[in-house]
């Protein structure tokens, strides 16, 4: 019995110093892996202090209209009809980069949050659609020159703009970087449930707690005990997999009459948006997917993300992404050039 005792005991002290080990080592791989070459916003995505309003050629205001939230941009010369509305991902912020960008290139856009800031929802969960007729009545009202629409979102705002556009014909025209086909879950598990809501009812969703309990202890479970990047994209395809009404939870875009572009890398560890797009495409003939090998979820840095308390991987290759970011932007650039003549 003593001897069965003394070699349990030897195995959990040898698998606590390899845990210990492992997790020194990863500190030390990882620990230049960050948010440095981010904005600094983004350390505080729901502080509008932080954000830099001072762009040559360009108006930047605050709007505070009811649910609407977020940042305007008017060029001194606008070259472009219509207007751009960018959204961004679970990281909440409002993809002021994007919408800067294209405001310095002559288009009036808006970088809107999703979540988080007044009349809003805090967190990325049950987030009602119909805040957007907030945004509608603001352009409507404010706005002479006002068409077309195109909405922009990536990642999570992706999954947002495409309901948006199945419910709201105004929107003529969707970019869709690292887009979802289906609803999933929110990311609030204290109060869990869909992360979009219409009319009152919550949007049918994948839950992504029914994941494999294997890919759950390989990808999140192990790599947040050593420290290592976590990789969430096995997760999210044994949720889907694993729910037999799965066909129920896809957005439905088979009558979205919006010009539909995608830009995916066949890399992404966050999530198969590769494969989501296809599944956009099978709905939608209409829509166009530039895929790229060798890039992940968000075309920035070498696939990792340190994000301090937990280290996401996010999929490419430094050179892949950067070639990715610099390429799409042409590609954006084209597809908003031709529907907003």
């Amino acid at each position: 019995m003593k001897k069965i005792f003394f070699i349990i005991f030897s195995f959990i002290i040898i698998l606590l110093a390899l845990v210990f080990i492992l997790r020194i080592y990863n500190d030390h791989k990882y620990k230049d892996i960050g948010v440095l070459n981010f904005p600094k916003y983004y350390m505080d995505v729901t502080n509008i202090r932080l954000y830099p309003t001072d762009i040559d050629g360009v108006d930047v205001t605050y709007v505070d209209e009811g649910r609407m939230q977020g940042f305007r941009f008017v060029p001194k010369k606008k070259l472009h009809k219509g207007l751009v509305i960018c959204f961004g991902g679970s990281e909440g912020s409002p993809n002021f980069e994007n919408a800067k960008i294209l405001a310095k290139e002559g288009y009036e856009t808006f970088a809107l949050f999703m979540f988080g800031m007044k009349n809003q929802k805090q967190t990325l969960r049950k987030i009602p659609l119909e805040q957007f007729e907030d945004v509608i009545n603001y352009i409507n009202k404010n706005i002479k020159d006002n068409k077309p629409i195109s909405v922009l979102g990536a990642s999570k705002g992706a999954e947002y703009a495409l309901n948006l556009a199945s419910k709201y014909p105004e929107i003529d025209n969707l970019i869709l970087i690292s887009p979802s086909s289906y609803n999933f879950a929110g990311l609030d598990f204290k109060d869990y449930g869909s992360s979009w809501t219409y009319k009152g009812k919550e949007l049918p969703y994948i839950d992504i707690r029914r994941t494999s309990l294997k890919s759950f202890f390989k990808n999140i479970f192990v790599p947040c005990i050593i420290k290592s990047p976590i990789s969430y994209k096995e997760t999210y395809n044994s949720a889907i997999e694993k729910d037999s009404t799965r066909q129920e939870k896809l957005i439905p875009v088979k009558d979205i009459k919006a010009n539909i572009l995608m830009i995916v890398g066949e890399d992404d560890l966050m999530w198969d948006s590769l494969a989501m797009a296809n599944k956009i495409k099978e709905q939608n003939s209409k829509a166009k997917i530039y895929s790229y090998k060798g890039a992940g979820h968000i075309f920035i840095g070498n696939g990792v993300l340190n994000l301090g308390k937990i280290i996401i991987a996010t999929g490419g290759t430094a050179e892949s992404n950067d070639k990715v970011k610099s390429e799409s932007r042409k590609i954006i650039d084209d597809f908003l050039k031709e529907n907003h003549k």
